[in-house]
């Protein structure tokens, strides 16, 4: 009661506010909004002390999609003026930002880009406006698709590291840029059909939205860059224009007859501060999110300062991400929650812990993943108990599968005039120890590891999806797919972001459909949330009950198969 009535109050405030809002600020006007940098669907919030000095919640797609739905209720309001710049979202990002702004033109606003300089990807994004505007001297830089991979066991070898890896199938190849001098043929087939997807995807995108051939989409392509009026003339972009040209060419559809035909462009605070303010409302039941971005490992989430693939940049530690979970569970006003993962995977017994965290927040209510630019091996893990699946076309999911890299460092130590004592009891005491290379014993010990995680996250995966081993196998062992791929073979329901995720929550509790409800995003925090206990305990498979019943170091991963450096 004391809640609604708090409402109330806040909202009769608002109301008055947005009242005088509307009588002070009168004249049409753009918002100009910067889109820079990784635009993750949710942001990290900076730390205390960095408030404190004034940093502010970098820019993410969800709060892109609040800030345009408070454009699109302005009256006032013409549109938006985006301007690009350094812009690092992955391909299926580039896909929620383009319905972004289409969802800003479906509300009867313009949408105009302005890029600085243009990517292949800024680029493709930029197409979903109204016009595109580049200054005249600037380059268009759509260069097509390209994916670098590095193997590092020929430089290791020289250093006197050898990295023996042990794998369920040559398509689980992540361990090959250790372990391998060159690409290996099923990683290389992999490789080749991402590219030319995400090739026909820009071709595709392209040629649809500025109304050219696909064949000359492609000459283009292969002949870039082009400076800006290159570009104009050859339909790529609307105008080569500076920026203190704008003004005159900021007309949203409707406006070339009117009298306010040259509306204000004005910064986003500003434009923040002539909005009507969004009335606060308070539901009942509501949809929570719990985030999972970067690679999965132990222990509290974390950004990881090693230039490493996997277990380097941002971690999403299984203690943070169980917190999460557990505090979902514990909402009772929760009706239905939406996993968003953005993750390559990581290490497998940590998406295990993760896993079961999901699986018994599905026992009590929906669950819908929400899949970002990727959501692979142990991302697809977490994934697996869903309801419903929902990813981007351009989203890399799938490899299912596990591989193990176990080092052998003696010929380093040989090199360094290092000598080793040991003293040692048990056949295989020295599994793990990097000092020596793994004997047949040992390997096949090791392998066996590794086929019951793989055995476990096949089950999991079966279970979740409803398949058979005979539908399962052929598309695991480490295969990897588009979201358009996955959908066709039954690893993902839905094609879409964020807000169909969303809505599907909302269908399966029962919540009547509302695009602007707002939604809950429950955090890790500090400390240990206890779970709770199943309402029906579940019967473990034996492979699991093994696998929780060891001590693998080094740890057993389920990650994507390489990392690309796309250009």
């Amino acid at each position: 009661m004391l809640t609604v009535l708090l409402i109330g109050i806040i909202n009769l405030w608002r109301g008055a506010r947005n009242a005088w809002r509307r009588l002070l600020h009168r004249s049409p006007y753009w918002a100009r909004i910067e889109i820079s940098g990784a635009l993750p669907e949710f942001a990290e919030p900076p730390t205390r002390w960095r408030r404190l000095l004034g940093a502010q919640e970098p820019l993410s797609l969800q709060s892109l999609r609040r800030r345009l739905e408070r454009l699109a209720d302005d009256p006032h309001a013409r549109g938006a003026l985006f301007v690009f710049d350094d812009l690092a979202v992955g391909w299926a990002g580039v896909q929620s930002l383009q319905q972004i702004l289409r969802d800003l033109r479906a509300a009867g606003k313009g949408a105009v880009a302005l890029l600085p300089a243009a990517d292949t990807r800024s680029y493709l994004a930029a197409c979903a406006a109204d016009r595109i505007i580049m200054p005249p001297t600037a380059y268009l830089n759509m260069l097509g698709v390209r994916a670098e991979a590095q193997f590092f066991a020929d430089s290791l070898r020289l250093a006197g590291v050898e990295a023996e890896v042990i794998a369920v199938s040559p398509y689980k190849s992540g361990g090959d840029q250790l372990g391998k001098a060159t690409i290996s043929p099923e990683a290389r087939e992999q490789l080749e059909r991402l590219v030319e997807q995400r090739y026909e995807l820009l071709v595709r995108g392209v040629a649809d939205a500025r109304g050219i051939a696909d064949e000359e989409v492609r000459r283009l392509i292969d002949t870039g860059p082009h400076l800006a009026t290159a570009a104009c003339e050859a339909g790529l972009i609307d105008a080569a224009l500076y920026e203190d040209e704008l003004a005159a060419t900021l007309r949203a559809p409707g406006d070339a007859d009117a009298k306010d035909a040259e509306p204000r462009l004005i910064e986003w605070g500003a434009a923040a501060r002539r909005m009507p303010l969004p009335l606060l409302r308070r539901e009942r039941r509501h949809v929570g999110v719990v985030s999972v971005t970067g690679a999965i490992s132990a222990g509290p989430s974390r950004r990881s300062p090693l230039p490493l693939p996997i277990f380097g940049g941002a971690l999403a530690g299984s203690d943070s991400v169980s917190a999460a979970l557990r505090r979902a569970e514990r909402d009772r006003r929760l009706a239905a929650l939406v996993l968003h993962v953005d993750s390559p995977g990581g290490d497998s017994f940590a998406s295990d812990l993760i896993w079961r965290e999901v699986l018994r927040v599905a026992k009590g209510r929906p669950v819908v993943v929400s899949m970002g630019d990727a959501a692979a091996s142990g991302g697809y893990y977490i994934a697996a108990p869903a309801r419903v699946i929902v990813a981007q076309p351009a989203t890399i999911t799938g490899s299912i599968g596990v591989y193990a890299v176990r080092p052998n460092i003696a010929g380093l130590l040989e090199k360094a005039e290092v000598g080793t004592a040991v003293i040692a009891r048990g056949a295989r005491s020295g599994l793990f120890s990097p000092l020596a290379p793994l004997n047949d014993e040992e390997r096949a010990a090791l392998a066996r590891t590794i086929g019951e995680t793989y055995a476990a996250f096949k089950e999991r995966v079966r279970a979740g999806r409803g398949l058979s081993e005979q539908q399962l196998e052929p598309i695991a062992g480490g295969r990897v797919w588009t979201g358009a791929e996955a959908a066709q073979i039954g690893l993902v329901d839905l094609l879409g972001g964020l807000p169909a995720a969303v809505a599907k929550a909302r269908e399966l509790a029962g919540l009547p459909a509302d695009p602007r409800a707002p939604i809950v995003l429950y955090r890790g925090g500090r400390g240990h949330t206890q779970p709770k206990p199943f309402a029906e305990p579940p019967d473990p498979p034996a492979a699991l009950a093994a696998l929780l019943g060891d001590a693998l170091r080094p740890r057993i991963l389920a990650a994507l198969p390489w990392v690309i450096w796309e250009r």
